[in-house]
């Protein structure tokens, strides 16, 4: 069985990269930028493919890519741009026409093309890492918010159209792992409305998505991996 996972060279598409192969799993991972972790997954074995998805054409050099693998079963959409929301109209547009591609039209592109031949194999699925404010969006990182709604709009789309062949599931997480640009008070702040009351870590994303591969009856559904963040939105 082979697994794409997009944004595979920091952080949690790193990981789960690492997770898919210690269960067994044959990965093509995609990343933007040459990073340090990328020599560590060229050694697991993982399939490195360069594709920047502010381009249309990167995407469907991936595409070709996977179109020679036969064993194809399962697509983590994992890549994504974040930043805050800018203060120029001008550059505001550019920020989300490239938040747009990243989060709506390079997956867009990918389940499009994919789908055939994730149909071809047993219990294929598709998961969209999306986010918990998908449901509270915050004016300062609105592009950002709205991109990741609309690919949680796009898999429960693509949810009823594949089926049955291919099930189609997301992932919100919260507070799983602070950037190092987040100082202790920003951290604390964070933890304060979180029920749980700390950082959840990758591992907790890696249970969601071993829950989502392994339920042959889940499709359409939305996991929330947060401490219970979400509720101090509600």
């Amino acid at each position: 069985m082979r697994a794409l996972v997009t944004g595979c060279g920091r952080r949690l598409g790193f990981y789960l990269c690492e997770q898919l192969v210690a269960a067994g799993w044959q990965v093509t991972g995609s990343y933007r930028s040459e990073r340090p972790e990328l020599a560590t997954l060229a050694a697991l074995g993982v399939e490195l493919v360069q594709a920047d998805f502010g381009r249309e054409e990167d995407v469907g050099k991936l595409i070709d890519v996977l179109a020679t693998h036969q064993d194809l079963t399962l697509v983590i959409h994992n890549a994504s741009a974040f930043e805050p929301q800018a203060t120029d109209p001008a550059a505001q547009l550019a920020q989300f026409e490239q938040f747009y591609r990243v989060h709506m039209a390079a997956p867009f592109q990918l389940n499009r093309a994919l789908a055939p031949r994730l149909a071809s194999n047993p219990n294929a699925s598709i998961i969209h890492i999306t986010d918990i404010y998908i449901h509270a969006p915050a004016p300062r990182f609105a592009s950002y918010v709205a991109t990741k709604a609309g690919a949680h709009s796009l898999a429960m789309s693509f949810a009823r159209e594949l089926a049955p062949a291919v099930r189609v599931n997301t992932i919100e997480p919260g507070p799983i792992l602070f950037l190092d640009e987040h100082d202790e008070a920003w951290r604390q702040q964070v933890l304060a409305k979180t029920p749980l009351a700390r950082e959840g870590g990758l591992e907790p994303i890696w249970q969601a998505v071993q829950l989502l591969m392994g339920n042959s009856y889940m499709t359409g559904a939305s996991i929330k991996v947060d401490g219970g963040r979400a509720l101090a939105t509600l």
